[in-house]
């Protein structure tokens, strides 16, 4: 959903800075306002891993009190912002995220800055926007950077990520994750087609699990975000590949999928998202946050993991049992939502014994226990100080018993030892395949009651509606249905209906 940008025009300098609108510190820099040797350079640094960034933000006092009280909607202002001696002015700033949509959040919220905006050519440092999350929820300010480290290690086009210490009008509001945005500057920076078609899922939704719906584009476009032109043109290639998935032979599915997908990428994405527990992705238990790109030079699919900010815990939630349901030789979550391409490729013999060859070299490589903790405790040591005056809760949302920054890392460090225990007894012995438990589907009344939503939500979306409070009250159906708590689903599905003036019958 778009949100409405709220803009003070201003007259900006593009001439010699180091980005449109930037005042240079020296001639030396106007590099940076795009590629090139300085500007790849200096993002290198801005995401360099082992150091703390200081990223400054101004905005109007008028303008921040806008942005509260518009909540749960989230809207853009006009800002400065500001990275060592690289100031940008007129920038767009807007919360982002879930949490910080909620106008009851009363610890620090995430925040995504646009460089694009009013001027779409403006770059920072070859960027189009940055953000940066407030890691409250899951104890993300050490999941996310150590999940997309591993990734980035094993040669996965994986987005950046660090610290950064957050100032909004000098006040310091705590450290934040900085995390590279998946957008045409990413596949510009790391992928071989800048062109190429980029499709994100965000909330899942129907097909969001790859499972083929029909021939219709329409049907995947409430679930497959279009996320730049040749997406939004060629929304077929998406359903081909979907449908390949599905529905080609067993004797041809191995050749046929590696003709049209990173294969050997994915099945490194599927055993660092198991060691890791990262399981609100496409190869856990809950399909989204993910990204399809589709390079049109070779014809191929890439799967991109994104928001990684859920890991490193043994029983999520105090009911999704991430170790004992996640056996890493067969690597579909025993409770999880059907899965068509890991399916697939586990009843597969040789798609099978690649991925558990994958899954071996990177359990040695990156989650052995000694090496992996070490790790945790150089990120905690690297924004301990920091980390004294931050108002983030002391606690995991996901393991409420971690009520420290102590204790979260001593039960990360828990898990990495015991998930790596099983999974060399599990790779080495892997048996038969465990015993899948699913959930019973929605209702079919329920799922037309939920259509019903999306139709009009849509509809009221195309004619300038605010459509924010029916979204924030489906944020909540899918935890709903995934916990197999169906009167809850309906009583979310009532209020959704109440919100667009039907009645539920």
């Amino acid at each position: 959903m778009q949100t409405q940008a709220l803009w003070v025009c201003a007259a900006l300098m593009t001439a010699g800075g180091l980005v449109a609108g930037a005042e240079p510190p020296s001639a030396a820099k106007p590099e940076l306002s795009g590629r090139g040797l300085a500007a790849d350079k200096a993002v290198t640094a801005f995401y360099q891993q082992n150091e703390v960034q200081s990223v400054h933000l101004s905005v109007a006092e008028a303008d921040l009190k806008r942005m509260v009280a518009a909540l749960p909607k989230l809207i853009e202002a006009p800002a400065t912002f500001r990275w060592r001696d690289v100031t940008v002015e007129n920038v767009s700033v807007r919360f982002k995220g879930n949490s910080s949509s909620s106008p009851r959040q009363t610890h620090k919220r995430s925040f995504l800055i646009k460089f694009d905006k009013p001027d779409e050519d403006r770059r920072f440092l070859g960027l189009r926007q940055v953000s940066f999350d407030n890691a409250i929820q899951f104890g993300s300010l050490f999941s996310e950077p150590i999940i997309t480290e591993i990734l980035r290690d094993h040669g996965i086009p994986t987005h950046r990520c660090n610290y950064a210490k957050l100032y909004v009008n000098k006040e310091y509001r705590g450290v934040y994750v900085n995390v590279e945005r998946i957008d045409e500057s990413f596949l510009a920076n790391h992928l071989p087609d800048a062109s190429g078609a980029l499709f994100k899922v965000d909330k899942g939704g129907p097909g969001a699990n790859l499972e083929f719906l029909g021939d219709d584009p329409a049907l995947y476009r409430n679930t497959f975000e279009a996320k730049n032109k040749s997406a939004k043109k060629e929304p077929a290639l998406l359903v081909e590949f979907i449908k390949l998935i599905n529905q080609t032979e067993p004797k041809e599915f191995a050749s046929t999928l590696e003709a049209k997908m990173e294969v050997d990428d994915f099945l490194r994405v599927t055993a660092v998202m198991l060691f890791s527990g990262a399981f609100d992705q496409l190869t856990g238990w809950n399909p989204h946050n993910y990204f399809l790109y589709h390079d049109s030079k070779s014809d191929r699919w890439c799967y991109l993991p994104w928001d990684l900010d859920v890991g490193l815990c043994e029983t999520a939630f105090e009911k999704i049992r991430v170790h004992d349901d996640w056996h890493a030789a067969w690597p579909v979550p025993a409770t999880g939502a059907p899965n068509p391409l890991l399916e697939r490729i586990i009843a597969d013999p040789v798609l099978l014994e690649r991925y558990r060859k994958e899954a071996r070299t990177i359990l040695d490589k990156s989650f052995e226990p000694e090496r992996l903790c070490q790790v945790i405790d150089a990120k905690y040591e690297l924004i301990k100080e920091a980390l004294k005056t931050d108002p983030f809760p002391h606690r995991r949302v996901t393991v409420p018993g971690d009520r420290s920054y102590d204790q979260i890392v001593d039960s990360m460090k828990a898990f990495v030892r015991n998930r790596y225990t099983s999974a060399v007894e599990q790779l080495e012995n892997p048996g038969e395949r465990p015993k899948v438990r699913r959930s019973p589907g929605l209702p079919p009344q329920l799922a037309a009651k939920i259509q019903r939503i999306q139709k009009r939500a849509e509809e009221m979306q195309r004619n300038g509606q605010d459509v924010s409070p029916i979204v924030k009250v489906m944020h909540r159906l899918g935890p709903a249905v995934q916990a197999g708590k169906m009167e809850e689903a309906e009583k979310v599905v009532a209020e959704a209906l109440k919100l667009l003036g039907e009645h539920d019958e």
